[in-house]
């Protein structure tokens, strides 16, 4: 028979009897009373007798000692053990894995303390109780699960690793945690092995499908402890999701930021609360919203776009039990400006008869200092007075012939990295373009196609698509586009031993778009005219986007418009445009990192912060190392390549828990046990124990009960 204590030190609650004994000693030198013989006659005189009680002061001095000594050991929490010795610090065989849950859920704050601070803190108080030679690991269970401590029997190891911890940005993932202890256990030779399971208990933690290859598990014991059973303010709302786009005004532009907050009661409405919007740091505007149960708000806020500079923003609700889900980072990077050289080659006196008129009012369609895209029109005789290296782009519409010896030179802008974009019509020399332009046109002009009177005109056939430049319009603008009605176009055949795509073809199936890569720059090759000679799409309200995107994607500036949000754990995939590139990631946390590449293509996997991270590149030399390291700053010509955000995943905000029964069905053949204390659950795993708290609290109430009832005429 053995006794053990769940919290030993509320024994010191025994030494309390030292109060009634001091009461007792100084009670024994009383007061001495003179009697009066005329007050003795009068109380003699009444008719009726009265007894005094006159309990015994030793008895009370015991009773009242007792009641103390019962009320300490019931808060100490006795356990009692009819088998062998019970005690922790006995046991030398036992290995115990400690699955602490580390996920963001286990930040939630309850009596300006969290739940991962009291797993930490019951953690600690259990290793402290082992015997020194008890060997234990820990293992966190924030996807993915990880070994923070391997096997050890040191505490004061432990306890500088678990002091240090704190809770990630992670979700949980309880079943890939214990699949990892049990490779652990195979590790070691002890007889009994444990697991014990820090959590809050989310559902949302407990995947099935992870559950799938423990469920024959029976020779473990799992001891689930719950962190969450203390009172706590509710998780009361995220934000779900932020959108950003530019819009272009008569006067002006605007970022319009939307902002979705969920309300993640299932029964309460949420009523005027706080979200502001924060760019580049600073505090913008600032709303409310009424948010009914279990349901989202969306609230968009506009934001006037002063220049071109990046900008980095978060929307924020004010601070409730859990803070991770109360911010979501975005980002934005407005188009840089894009020099475009527009070579008309049928300029008319008439102005909208120009080649080029529909196409320079489309690419900047109110004054250059709010358009991003910089045009520039020039004549065939005009093109050798410009330096092609001052522009990003050239456009060049139905020309029918070039400068002597100016095809080289288009042929060194492009193979530098510029982009060409070759536009065609009625003036155009197909032995010109065949023989003259071969080195950087991927196909031969064959002949124009012409609708026979009376026929349906030729339409573009456009579907959806991974294009970058295709990949934003949504099915209803891909419709409209069809509407374009096309009367001519070049037919092509291609070049033997080149590389070209066609992102778009006419509905007879002949190419619309080719496009291929030139050193380091592109040419892309329109089958029709840019103005309505041959077709009418320049008039339609979809020319303006569509020629617009072309423009930015073969400056490569759709790179930085088009960036990724991702969730916490999520890889960013990043495609250089030359694998003589050498790559910069920039974390939040304002680390510089060069991930390795392969080909080209780099895959960054250590998204395990939320925030915004900086990408940025140079031209020395490629990523040749096989592992990431961190330079101490950037190079001097490395330059902005864009930004992709990290947010946290809003399924583990969710404070459902999961039920003793869903945990049991997911290992239906295991021993479980649950409890919110740690210490309580090993002494009843390992000793079979009764806790004696309910017996010594009833007899420390019958103590009281006695002392009152004996004192009760005195």
């Amino acid at each position: 028979m053995n006794f053990n204590f769940l919290s030993p030190l509320y024994l010191f609650g025994i030494l309390g009897i030292a109060a009634p004994v001091l009461i007792h000693l100084m009670a024994r030198h009383q007061k001495k009373y003179q009697s009066f013989s005329a007050i003795f006659l009068l109380l003699q005189s009444k008719n009726r007798s009265i007894k005094q009680s006159k309990p015994n002061k030793r008895f009370l001095l015991f009773i009242r000692c007792l009641g103390i000594i019962l009320l300490s050991l019931a808060i100490a929490s006795p356990i009692l053990s009819l088998g062998d010795s019970t005690n922790l610090s006995n046991d030398s065989s036992t290995a115990i894995v400690f699955i602490l849950d580390d996920s963001y859920s286990m930040a939630t704050q309850t009596n300006q303390n969290s739940y991962y601070n009291r797993a930490v803190k019951l953690l600690l108080g259990v290793i402290h109780s082992l015997s020194a030679k008890s060997t234990y690991s820990i293992v966190l269970a924030s996807s993915p699960s990880r070994v923070l401590l391997s096997w050890t029997a040191n505490p004061d190891k432990a306890k500088n690793i678990l002091k240090s911890s704190l809770p990630t940005s992670r979700t949980t993932d309880i079943g890939n945690a214990i699949k990892k202890s049990l490779v652990l256990l195979e590790e070691v030779q002890q007889i009994n092995k444990l697991i014990y399971i820090l959590t809050d208990r989310d559902k949302n933690g407990w995947d099935e499908a992870a559950f799938s290859s423990i469920k024959e598990i029976t020779s473990n014991t799992f001891n689930i402890v719950d962190v969450s059973k203390v009172p706590r303010k509710k998780n009361k709302a995220a934000i779900k999701h932020t959108e950003i786009q530019q819009e272009f005004l008569n006067s002006s532009r605007v970022i319009k930021v939307k902002v979705i907050t969920a309300n993640l009661s299932q029964s309460k409405p949420i009523n005027d609360l706080k979200v502001t919007l924060w760019i580049n740091g600073k505090k913008q505007t600032e709303r409310t919203l009424d948010i009914p149960s279990n349901s989202s708000t969306e609230k968009e806020f506009s934001i006037p776009l002063q220049n071109n500079n990046s900008i980095n923003g978060e929307a924020r609700i004010e601070n409730d039990s859990l803070l991770n889900d109360n911010i979501r980072f975005f980002s934005y990077q407005p188009d840089p400006t894009i020099k475009t050289l527009l070579v008309d080659g049928d300029p008319n006196t008439i102005e909208h008869q120009s080649e080029t008129f529909y196409l320079e009012r489309a690419l900047n369609p109110f004054t250059s200092s709010l358009s991003n895209i910089q045009p520039t029109v020039s004549t065939l005789t005009e093109l050798s007075r410009h330096n092609l290296f001052d522009y990003s782009v050239i456009i060049l519409c139905n020309i029918n012939n070039l400068p002597l010896g100016y095809e080289q030179e288009l042929e060194k802008f492009v193979l530098r990295g510029g982009a060409i974009f070759i536009s065609l019509g009625n003036r155009v020399d197909a032995k010109f373009y065949n023989e003259k332009l071969g080195n950087i046109l991927p196909v031969f002009l064959k002949s124009v196609y012409q609708v026979i009177t009376n026929n349906e005109p030729f339409r573009l056939l456009i579907k959806p698509s991974k294009h970058p430049v295709l990949k934003i319009f949504k099915k209803q603008i891909l419709e409209e586009m069809k509407s374009a009605e096309f009367h001519s176009f070049y037919s092509v055949v291609a070049r033997e031993n080149t590389k070209f795509t066609t992102p778009i073809v006419f509905n007879n199936g002949f190419p619309a778009m080719i496009e291929s890569n030139i050193g380091k720059g592109k040419v892309v090759l329109y089958a029709s005219s840019i103005d309505r000679d041959w077709n009418n799409f320049p008039i339609q309200p979809t020319f303006l986007p569509w020629i617009q995107r072309w423009v930015k994607y073969s400056a490569r500036g759709l790179d930085s418009l088009t960036h990724k949000d991702l969730l916490v754990g999520q890889p960013f995939n990043w495609k250089l445009f030359s694998t003589d590139n050498k790559a910069y990631i920039v974390t939040p946390e304002g680390e510089i990192i060069i991930p390795p590449s392969v080909d080209g293509k780099i895959i960054f996997k250590d998204t395990y912060t939320p925030g915004i991270y900086q990408l940025f590149r140079s031209t020395r030399v490629s990523n040749i190392k096989s592992k990431p390291f961190s330079p101490p700053r950037l190079p001097s010509n490395a330059e902005p390549a864009g930004v992709f955000t990290v947010n946290v995943d809003l399924t583990e905000s969710s404070s459902i828990k999961i039920t003793d029964e869903a945990i049991n069905n997911l290992m239906p053949k295991a021993n479980i046990i649950f409890s919110s204390d740690p210490q309580k659950s090993i002494l009843e795993s390992r000793n079979e124990g009764i806790s004696l708290f309910r017996y010594c609290m009833m007899l420390a109430g019958a103590m009281l009960l006695l002392e009152g009832w004996l004192v009760r005429k005195e």
